[in-house]
């Protein structure tokens, strides 16, 4: 099998697996919000968005300089031992100060307790996540996407339990049992990705004191770049936490929460590209950029219809997931998923950025992007809550998006294939013209089976649309079936 088959089957392998475990976190969110309402699903999520800020600190710039350095390497299992040691001792540092820091904020006791039990399951998901990019060496993500479904299955039978059996106990110990399942199901993702990843490379525990200093080195922009970029995308919902009640946050929750599994696709998609942009940024500049360009043409064609569709769709979504308490979240569902297409886009700019070396030049925009979020989190939540958040998130993203893509195209002359992205736009303008027209679901939120045919409906005349107008190509087609048959 060539290269480019071998990427395609790993990306839609990948893609469905995702999809499978997205499927299961709908559901788990939809059993959660009913389960608590508003004010304690609120408290949930705001449990969650703290534990993320320092499972990002943890994170140091480790897992792309990883993925990085054992795509260059044949034997690879001294370099991902130390990073896996390292990775180890960084998250139980910044999880146990987290826990203790949360006592210095004005959350109630119970969130706090909440903050120690969610700790252990973020450990895991940290650890896990490195371990990614062994399977993104040697293009076996299927093993990955298996290890999640596993997890995130688990999670929903816990879940699932707890709702039929544990109704009748008070808000808070319900709170608590449902942040154990997740902690359960992220042990089990963490303990198959780790056998997994065994098959590919022999990883343990390796104290090389000269080599980590030699990582954190060359990592520290990096990691500086990363806390920075997802500070911006996750502050939103700790300062809606303070300045406003629990309520306001559980509805921004159930939009944010079904918006974060979408940004694992397109994060996916470039962790297969990394390999390929790091030996071709050293080795083939002219193949850089036709991989970049190729891969931001591809971006464009999943994320122009995912926006205009979710746009359109957002109340219908919010209406099924959550229910009627939760239909209001559709409003900042649709500036979110505007955000969430620009994201898209910043996926691939970010790995690009890492496979040329300009993690110390794109750190000023993500500097930027941090200052920009929290001044305009400080002016718009106190007046428009929710709505003041979601909008802070999508002008940062824009403008830190925009910043990157200026470097890459400044270092390697990389472009947009404009003509592929107009495609695109148009056939996603005409997708979302006959949504309305037909559906009308921003004014009245579509049914199970109505969401579910409008979803179909709209792929189908997007895809139909964008053959017609050349936006994809019939040999573009037939190596999309090939390499899914392979």
């Amino acid at each position: 099998m060539s290269l480019s088959s071998k990427i395609v089957s790993n990306t839609l392998i990948s893609y469905a697996g995702r999809a499978v475990s997205i499927a299961f976190a709908l559901i788990i969110v939809g059993l959660i919000t009913r389960s608590l309402g508003q004010e304690g699903f609120g408290e949930y999520v705001t449990v969650l968005a703290f534990l993320s800020l320092f499972v990002i600190l943890a994170d140091l710039g480790l897992h792309s300089l990883m993925t990085r350095e054992i795509s260059r390497e044949e034997d690879s299992g001294p370099v991902a031992s130390n990073f896996f040691t390292l990775r180890l001792i960084a998250s139980l540092f910044f999880l146990l100060f987290g826990f203790g820091a949360a006592f210095l904020f004005p959350y109630t006791i119970e969130v706090k307790l909440g903050i120690g039990i969610g700790a252990l399951g973020f450990f895991f998901l940290s650890v896990h996540q490195l371990l990614l990019g062994v399977f993104q060496k040697h293009l076996a993500m299927h093993l990955a996407a298996l290890a999640e479904i596993a997890g995130r299955g688990a999670q929903l039978l816990f879940v699932f339990l707890i709702y039929l059996y544990v109704r009748g106990e008070t808000p808070h110990i319900v709170l608590f049992m449902y942040l154990v399942a997740m902690s359960a199901s992220s042990f089990v993702i963490f303990f198959l990705t780790f056998l997994f990843a065994q098959r590919y490379t022999r990883i343990g525990l390796r104290f090389d004191i000269p080599y980590w200093l030699k990582i954190i080195k060359t990592t520290w922009p990096i990691a500086l770049s990363i806390v920075l970029t997802l500070i911006y995308f996750k502050i939103d919902m700790i300062f809606l936490s303070l300045m406003k009640p629990a309520a306001n946050v559980g509805i921004y929750g159930a939009a944010y929460r079904v918006l974060e599994g979408l940004i694992f696709f397109p994060a996916m998609f470039a962790g297969i590209l990394m390999p390929i942009l790091s030996r071709d940024a050293v080795n083939n500049h002219a193949h850089f950029k036709e991989v970049f360009r190729k891969s931001m043409r591809v971006i464009a064609i999943f994320a122009l219809p995912l926006v205009g569709g979710g746009v359109v769709l957002s109340y219908s979504i919010t209406n099924l997931i959550g229910g009627k308490d939760f239909i209001i979240a559709g409003a900042p569902m649709q500036a979110l998923f505007m955000a969430t297409g620009i994201i898209f886009f910043g996926n691939i700019l970010g790995r690009a950025i890492i496979a040329l070396d300009l993690q110390k030049k794109a750190m000023f925009a993500y500097l930027l992007g941090v200052v920009l979020n929290v001044v305009l989190n400080l002016i718009f939540i106190p007046k428009y809550t929710y709505m003041g958040a979601a909008w802070s998130t999508v002008i940062t993203e824009l403008l830190v998006v925009a910043f990157l893509f200026w470097l890459v195209w400044r270092k390697t002359g990389a472009f947009l294939d404009i003509s592929g992205v107009i495609k695109a736009a148009f056939a996603a303008a005409v997708m979302v013209g006959v949504l309305l027209f037909f559906a009308s679901p921003i004014s009245a939120p579509l049914s199970f089976s109505g969401l579910g045919l409008a979803m179909l409906a709209g792929a189908g005349i997007y895809f139909g649309v964008l053959y017609v107008v050349g936006g994809i190509k019939r040999q573009e087609v037939r190596s999309l079936f090939y390499g899914a048959r392979r």
